[in-house]
């Protein structure tokens, strides 16, 4: 069974009842991300993700992840630009104590200064673990250049002067603008009735907001261009991504969007790997993958090449994109396509994490619950003028944001894709 159930404050539960199991996975989407975050401010979504866990009125960081060990429960958290999701899993016996500590850590938090200095350190690292891995800072780059002059265009992590603004003040705030019941989602998916299952969140979070509210911006749809970076760091390899306008989030033809990736680009028989890797040998990496967002969305290909084969790894992927726009796909793939994604659908439900996620972040983002005998519905009507239709819109050449990391490669990529 499966439903939403929305309370009278404002707030939405997503329930996916499974007898078939014995565990329950648990989220708290929070609408806290980026999107929501003022340029000065950026990074504080993922910071207060960090934050909730060291401690609460009646719970210190320790005693938190204790209580959760003790009862064999994983817990953790994850900042998207879009929200911020808080879960646990564990035996189905177990999910009323997973639902006090995560409600503990929603409404409780400290935000202790000690607390707080230590884990900005920790996030100072995790920025530099980011800045080490060139595809990381490849993607970082493009993503910000394709949606610039929209809050998308931030980093989630912040930056180390953003942060280093930050108080407990800072903090405390945003955590009481944002974390309020028609700005949040709880999701459930496993052997929970949905009489147990609405007690619960009835109990842990209905019953503790009071009244407050939060009135979600609208996002405008970043303005299409095109662009050339280079950035240098002392590395092996050239990494290389060149980014698309593409759909938002809601886009309702996105089983279209995904097929073409997986026909394309995204497995290792998709295209781009074929060609590019198999054929030509001039990568180990390369691929591709649909970013999307409320009323944006970008494209991305990929790989990464020695110094000396940049411009002709960028070459073979715009034969590739000229081919299948010229040509569209074939039967063959076309019928591939849609056994593989509605295999992984069906293999997504059978894991109580998964489908929790999926509902959860559908919810959040559209208000919309996620309809997954649609989605196989909608796959088996995919046809190849659709698949070649979306390729057009996508793989438009009138505005690419190409991206380049690498020690010092003077090739203009843009250039390379633009000029066969």
């Amino acid at each position: 069974m499966r439903k939403v159930i929305q309370f009278e404050s404002g707030l939405k539960l997503v329930l996916d009842t499974n007898e078939a199991v014995r565990s329950v996975a648990v989220g708290v989407f929070v609408g806290a991300g980026v999107v929501v975050e003022k340029p000065e401010e950026n990074g504080i979504s993922h910071f207060i993700e960090h934050m909730v866990f060291k401690g609460t009125k009646t719970r210190s960081a320790y005693d938190i992840v204790r209580e959760m060990d003790e009862i064999g429960a994983n817990i953790n958290a994850s900042t998207s630009k879009s929200y911020t999701c808080f879960y646990t899993i564990s035996l189905d016996s177990n999910a009323e104590k997973c639902m006090d500590v995560l409600s503990d850590m929603y409404f409780n938090p400290t935000f202790d200064k000690d607390e707080l200095e230590r884990e900005r350190k920790v996030v100072y690292e995790e920025i530099d673990e980011s800045e080490d891995d060139p595809f990381d800072v490849c993607a970082e780059h493009a993503g910000s250049e394709a949606l610039k002059g929209t809050p998308y265009g931030l980093t989630i992590l912040g930056t180390k002067e953003s942060l280093a603004r930050l108080t407990r003040e800072d903090l405390a705030r945003y955590h009481k603008e944002k974390y309020v019941a028609n700005n949040t989602v709880v999701s459930i998916c496993g052997n929970l009735t949905e009489e147990q299952a609405v007690a619960l969140v009835k109990e842990y979070f209905e019953n503790r907001f009071d009244g407050r509210s939060f009135e979600v911006p609208t996002v405008e749809r970043a303005v299409e261009h095109s662009a050339f970076e280079s950035i240098n760091k002392k590395i092996e390899q050239a990494h290389v991504i060149l980014t698309f306008p593409s759909f938002e989030y809601a886009y309702k033809g996105f089983s279209v969007v995904n097929l073409l990736t997986n026909v394309f680009c995204s497995e290792m028989s998709s295209r781009l790997f074929q060609s590019v890797r198999e054929k030509l040998g001039l990568c180990y990496s390369v691929g591709g993958y649909p970013s999307t967002y409320k009323n944006n969305g970008y494209y991305t290909l990929y790989t990464s090449t020695n110094k000396q084969s940049v411009e002709k790894a960028v070459k073979a992927i715009r034969k590739e994109v000229d081919l299948l726009l010229e040509k569209g796909i074939t039967d063959q793939e076309l019928s591939m396509g849609k056994e593989k994604l509605k295999t992984a659908l069906v293999l997504g439900q059978e894991s109580t994490y998964s489908v929790m996620r999926a509902f959860g972040s559908r919810l959040i983002m559209t208000g919309e619950l996620l309809d997954i005998d649609q989605m196989i519905e909608d796959i088996d009507k995919i046809t190849k003028d659709d698949v070649l239709s979306v390729a057009k819109r996508v793989f438009n050449t009138k505005n690419v944001v190409a991206t380049l990391v690498s020690d010092g490669v003077k090739v203009n990529v843009l250039d390379a894709y633009m000029n066969l």
